[in-house]
C-alpha cells in the first residue's frame, strides 16, 4: 500500500503546523509585477490588548532583514524561478514603527494595527530591484517588543531613548500611493529604518512573527496569505507575560503566558534573589539593572550587557559538567582539553551520564567541522582565509546549552548536529536518543542542569508550559497555522477568542492522486463545507487537540464527489505507518451519506506518529480518493 501524500507532509520546524488555506498572487513577469503595486496589497491584523489593571504598555514592531534577497517580495510579485536572481529586492535595515510611545496603551485598552505587505519606498520609475530597501517587507520576519511603565505615569525612560532619537535611526517616507501600515486607537505613526535591531538589554518582551509562508521551490515563486507563524519569546530572557493567538482562528489556543504581570515580576525577584540568587540580569541602557532573566543559552553567549560576574548559579553549571566530563575522560585514559585542565574528577554529579551522552555527539561534530573546514571553504560554505574555532571546554559547553552544531565562520547550515557522522544513519535514531538524554537533562526537577527552565516551566515560578525555554523545548512555544494577523494580549487573555492553551496540533495529510485520476480539489477545516483549494505539492493542515470531536474535516474530488470525517481521539498515536484497527480508532467516519465512502475510503484513514527534533509530530493519513478496501490494512 503507498499513500501519495506522505511524501509532502510539512516538515515540523518547532511545532509548526501547515496551513489551512493558500491564496496565491497571479504569476507574471517582473515589468507587469512592477505595474500598479499600490492596489490590492494583500493585509493583516495585528490586535494587541493590554489586560493589565497597573501598567502601561509600549509596543515596538520592527521588520527583519534580508541582506541578499528578500523572498517575501519576490513571492508577492510571482517571480519565475528564471527572474530570482536579477530581482533580488534586499533589504539591508530594520523598519519600524513605534506604537503609542508617548503614551502607551493603557490598562484595558487596546489597538488594531492594518499591516500590509509591504510599503513602497521608491517611485515606480525609480525602482532597481537590485538596489537595497526599494520596499518595506513588513511580513517576512518580524519582531515585537513590549515595553511597560506605571499606568498614569510617562513613558519609560528606555522608550523616551529610543523614539524619536535613537542613533542610527532615520524617518522614512513611503511614496504617495503606497499602501502603508494604519492604527486604531493610536498615535500618528511613524515609520523608521535603523541598520540595527534593539538589543537584549532594553527592558522589553520579544515576539516573533512571520506573516505568510513562501513557497520558494515553485515556478513561479508562490506565497499562502493565509498563514501566520508566531511565538513568544522566552529562549533568551524573560521579561513579561504575553500571550499570542492567529487572528480570525479560534481553533488555535494561546502560547506565552496569561499570568499578570505583577505576579509575573514577582516571579522573576523569586527566582534571582531566592531560588538561585546571584542569576545575572541585565544592565539597561540607561545603566539601570532591570529585572529581565537571561537563560543559559544567552549567558554562555557572552552578552557584555548583564551585571558583573561571576556569577554563582552559572559557575556551578559550568563545574558540575567539567567535574562530570573530566571523570569520563580520566577513566578512558585520553588528555584532558583546554578548560578541563585542573579540574578535579569527581563524582555524584546529577546527570553525569547523560552530559557525556551529550558531549560525545557535540565531540563528534567538533572533529567532523575541523576534518572538513578546507573543503567547506572550497565549496563556499566557510569564509575564505579563516580557519576552524580552537577547541576548549567552554566553547563546548555553549554550544551544548544552544544546542547548536560547530560552524564558526561558515553558513549556518554546515555541520548541523543531525547530520554528525555516526549520528545520521537510521533517519536519526542515533541523534534523537542523545536529544532525549538532553531533553531529560533540561527537564530535571533539581534544575542541576539549567535553573532556567524551572523558572519558564515551573509551578512555583512562571508556569508557561506553551512557551520554550531552550531553543529545542518540546513545549508548545511556536505555532504556525492559518490566521488573517495576531492577537496579542499583556498580562492576560483579554481579547483572547480561545481561552485555552495551544497544544501540539494533528497534521491532517490528504492522499492526493496523479493528474490523470481522481484526485481531491478542495477541503474544508471544521466546517462541512470544503471552501479552500487544494494544493497538489501541498496537501497537508492542521487542527488543535482542543478540536477534537468538534470539527468535521470537508473534501470533494474532481468528480464532484464529497468526503468527510472527524477526529475523536486525541495523541499520542502509534509509530505505525499502516491502518490498523487502533490506528484507525481515531477517526468518525459516521457523517458520510455514501456507505461506498464511510465504508471504502473513510474506513482506511488512521492515526500515526512521526518521530521529530522536539517531540513525536501527530498525523492523520487519507487515502487518495476513491480508493477500494482492498488497500486498506487492518492489522
Amino acid at each position: 500500500m503507498t499513500f501519495s501524500s506522505m511524501s509532502r507532509m510539512m516538515p515540523m520546524a518547532g511545532i509548526a503546523a501547515a496551513c489551512l488555506s493558500a491564496l496565491t498572487l497571479a504569476p507574471g513577469d517582473a515589468a507587469a509585477a512592477e505595474r500598479g503595486r499600490a492596489t490590492n496589497v494583500p493585509t493583516m491584523t495585528i490586535k494587541i490588548y493590554n489586560s493589565s489593571a497597573l501598567y502601561s504598555i509600549y509596543p515596538v514592531l520592527s521588520t527583519g532583514r534580508n541582506d541578499a534577497a528578500d523572498p517575501f517580495m519576490q513571492a508577492v510579485f510571482g517571480l519565475k524561478q528564471s527572474e530570482l536572481a536579477a530581482n533580488p529586492y534586499p533589504k539591508q535595515h530594520q523598519f519600524r514603527i513605534y506604537i503609542n510611545p508617548k503614551n502607551g496603551i493603557p490598562p484595558g485598552g487596546d489597538v488594531t494595527l492594518m499591516l500590509p505587505f509591504y510599503s513602497q519606498l521608491v517611485p515606480t520609475k525609480d525602482i532597481d530591484p537590485k538596489q537595497p530597501d526599494q520596499y518595506i517587507d513588513w511580513w517576512g520576519g518580524g519582531r515585537i517588543e513590549i515595553f511597560d511603565g506605571p499606568k498614569d505615569g510617562p513613558a519609560p525612560a528606555a522608550i523616551k531613548a529610543l523614539f524619536p532619537t535613537k542613533p542610527g535611526q532615520e524617518v522614512v517616507k513611503p511614496v504617495s500611493n503606497a499602501a502603508v501600515p494604519t492604527c486604531d486607537k493610536c498615535e500618528p505613526l511613524v515609520f523608521y529604518k535603523d541598520p540595527a535591531g534593539l538589543k537584549t538589554n532594553e527592558p522589553s518582551q520579544l515576539l516573533e512573527y512571520t506573516l505568510g509562508a513562501v513557497k520558494m521551490k515553485k515556478d513561479p515563486v508562490q506565497i499562502d496569505l493565509k498563514n501566520v507563524d508566531f511565538d513568544v519569546s522566552y529562549v533568551d530572557a524573560a521579561y513579561l507575560p504575553v500571550t499570542m493567538e492567529p487572528f480570525n482562528n479560534k481553533h488555535v489556543g494561546y502560547v506565552g503566558s496569561p499570568m499578570q504581570i505583577a505576579a509575573f515580576k514577582n516571579a522573576l525577584a523569586d527566582f534571582t534573589q531566592n531560588g538561585f540568587p546571584g542569576w545575572p540580569q541585565f544592565v539597561d541602557n540607561q545603566g539601570k539593572t532591570i529585572l529581565k532573566v537571561a537563560s543559559p543559552l544567552h549567558i554562555l553567549a557572552g552578552d557584555p550587557d548583564m551585571t558583573k560576574g561571576p556569577w554563582a548559579p552559572i559557575t556551578a553549571l559550568s563545574t558540575n559538567w567539567k567535574a562530570c566530563i573530566g571523570n569520563m575522560l580520566e577513566r578512558r585514559g585520553l588528555k584532558k582539553p583546554k578548560g578541563l585542565r585542573g579540574v578535579e574528577p569527581q563524582g555524584g554529579v546529577d546527570g553525569c551520564d547523560d552530559m557525556r551522552a551529550v558531549r560525545t555527539l557535540f565531540w563528534a561534530n567538533y572533529q567532523n567541522y575541523t576534518k572538513n573546514y578546507d573543503q567547506y571553504i572550497t565549496d563556499g560554505k566557510c569564509t575564505k582565509g579563516t580557519e576552524p574555532i580552537d577547541f576548549h571546554e567552554d566553547l563546548m559547553i555553549s554550544h551544548v546549552y544552544g544546542w547548536g552544531p560547530f560552524n564558526e565562520n561558515c553558513k549556518s547550515n554546515v555541520n548541523l548536529l543531525e547530520d554528525t557522522p555516526g549520528y545520521a544513519d537510521d533517519n536519526g535514531a542515533n541523534y534523537q536518543k542523545v536529544k532525549d538524554r538532553f531533553d531529560d537533562l533540561q527537564y530535571m526537577k533539581s534544575g542541576a542542569f539549567d535553573p532556567y527552565v524551572l523558572l519558564i516551566h515551573g509551578e512555583k515560578y512562571l508556569n508557561a508550559p506553551n512557551a520554550y525555554a531552550f531553543s529545542v523545548d518540546d513545549a508548545v512555544g511556536n505555532i504556525q497555522a492559518y490566521g488573517e494577523g495576531l492577537i496579542i494580549s499583556v498580562g492576560g487573555l483579554k481579547g483572547m477568542p480561545n481561552p485555552n492553551p495551544a497544544t501540539p496540533p494533528i497534521n491532517i495529510s490528504v492522499g492526493y492522486g496523479p493528474k490523470d485520476e481522481v484526485r481531491f480539489t478542495k477541503y474544508g477545516v471544521c466546517t462541512a463545507t470544503p471552501d479552500t483549494d487544494v494544493d497538489p505539492d501541498y496537501v497537508s493542515f492542521a487542527i488543535s487537540v482542543t478540536d477534537i470531536g468538534d470539527c468535521p474535516i470537508s473534501l470533494i474530488d474532481n468528480k464532484g464527489k464529497y468526503y468527510t470525517f472527524e477526529v475523536v481521539k486525541q495523541p499520542p498515536y502509534l509509530r505505525i505507518d499502516h491502518r490498523t484497527d487502533a490506528s484507525h480508532a481515531a477517526i468518525d467516519c459516521s457523517a458520510n451519506k455514501d456507505k461506498t465512502i464511510r465504508d471504502g475510503w473513510c474506513n482506511g484513514i488512521f492515526a500515526r506518529a512521526v518521530p521529530d527534533t522536539k517531540r513525536d509530530a501527530n498525523y492523520i493519513i487519507t487515502p487518495a480518493p476513491d480508493q477500494p478496501p482492498k488497500f486498506h490494512r487492518t492489522n
